[in-house]
Formats: C-alpha cells, sequence, structure tokens
C-alpha cells in the first residue's frame, strides 16, 4: 500500500495519504494511526495502516532529479540583455553640402519648367514642349544624386547597445564589424574646421586583439558625443 506524507501548517501532526485496497478510495490518516487497523470510510471494510516505505534512487535518477530542479538560462534569454541605445547614420546634406544645395535649386528649377511646359507658357524664351522634356531630365538627375547620397546614408549605420558597437555598410552586399565595449583600446575623432562647424567628423575604434584600426565611421552626426560615450563603457 502506497502512502505519500502531507504535514498540517497549522500542527505538528503529519497525515498520510492511503488508498483503500478494497475500493481503491483514497483516505487520509494521521500518522499516529501506522501500524493499526482502521475501517476505510467509504466501504466500512477494515484495513492495516501500514508504514510508508521508501525506495532507494541510483545515483544517475538522483542527479537528473537536481538537475530538474535547476532554472535553465537559454542563450536566447542572455541576448534579450542587450539594449541598443543608439542607432547612427552618416549625414547626407551636411556632407554634400554643396551638392545637395545646387541638386535642391535644380529640383524647384525643374518643377517650376515642368508645370510651364504643362500649360503651354513660355520660360525663358524656349518652347513648351522643349521646357518640358529638358525640365524633366534635369529633375530626374537631380533627384537621382540626391536619393543616391540618402540610400547611402541609410545604408551605413553604427549601433551602440550597452555591450558594444556594431558598424554595418553596403546595399547589395552587406559588411559587419562590431567591437565589445571591453575590447576598445583607442577610439580616434578627426574633423576639419568646416566639420567643426557643421559638427560632425570621422571616428575610428581599435580592439586590443588588432593593430589596425577596426571600425571605421565617416561623416557621422556630433561625433564628440559618440567618443564621450564609448569612453564612459571602457
Amino acid at each position: 500500500m502506497q502512502a505519500d506524507t502531507v504535514t498540517d501548517p497549522n500542527t505538528t501532526t503529519s497525515t498520510m495519504l492511503y488508498r483503500c485496497p478494497m475500493c481503491k478510495t483514497s483516505v487520509e490518516i494521521d500518522e499516529h494511526f501506522v501500524g493499526e487497523t482502521i475501517d476505510c470510510p467509504s466501504c466500512k471494510r477494515p484495513f492495516e495502516v501500514t508504514p510508508p516505505q521508501a525506495w532507494p534512487v541510483s545515483p544517475d535518477e538522483y542527479q537528473l532529479e537536481r538537475r530538474s530542479d535547476t532554472p535553465v538560462v537559454s542563450p536566447a534569454d542572455v541576448a534579450n540583455t542587450e539594449a541598443v541605445e543608439q542607432v547612427i547614420h552618416p549625414v547626407v546634406f551636411r556632407r554634400h553640402l554643396v551638392g545637395t544645395t545646387v541638386c535642391a535649386l535644380g529640383v524647384l528649377v525643374a518643377i517650376a519648367g515642368v508645370v510651364a511646359g504643362l500649360t503651354g507658357q513660355l520660360l525663358l524664351g524656349l518652347d513648351p514642349m522643349v521646357m518640358l522634356v529638358v525640365s524633366s531630365v534635369l529633375l530626374v538627375v537631380c533627384g537621382m544624386f540626391l536619393l543616391k547620397w540618402y540610400v547611402e546614408s541609410r545604408f551605413q549605420s553604427l549601433t551602440l547597445t550597452n555591450e558594444r558597437l556594431v558598424y554595418q555598410q553596403g546595399i547589395f552586399s552587406r559588411s559587419t564589424s562590431e567591437v565589445r565595449h571591453d575590447d576598445v583600446r583607442n577610439v580616434k575623432l578627426d574633423q576639419n574646421i568646416f566639420e567643426r562647424i557643421f559638427a560632425f567628423g570621422d571616428i575610428a575604434i581599435s580592439s586590443a586583439g588588432q593593430d589596425d584600426m577596426e571600425i571605421i565611421v565617416n561623416d557621422i552626426p556630433r561625433p564628440q558625443e559618440v567618443v564621450n560615450y564609448i569612453r564612459k563603457r571602457q
């Protein structure tokens, strides 16, 4: 007969759960009835309350039981502790100040020319159809330059997390470099007078295991703040 021990939190007496051998009903019995014969409260037939038995456990089963009680931390749980704090892209307009200014003016002139061509108005003494074609070409060329510079900036990023620095670049082919904060050995900041006025510059980062600069990021905004962030976490 198998018994499970249950301790009453309000008393010092333990009770044991027995199964009646006659009707198979579970019966809760105080421990001082062990060794005596009692009547089943369900079928009213007597049965002996035998002492509970313990079975030996092999070392392998014991170790397995201990391991099952130990909480398991998966690699995914560890990865989830990393938090992204900043994602920085190179500047666009400050990086190509003259080019973006010329292209922006070209887009405005081209839009005016397209409108004049569509409405049949003379502009600069040109035939409306000629004006429409020239303005459309100018609009496409200037727009392509602006789009190219913007896309190049969006596909370069320096990601700062609480554990590491990750630099990614490339549109079709992608390259990634990363350095943990603990491994950063040197941080170099380069700015000319123009870049200092417009608050952008180049940063180079090397790790303890590399002789050359491992991460080089050009034309990032507020580079001094980024350098201070990295040095604070070294």
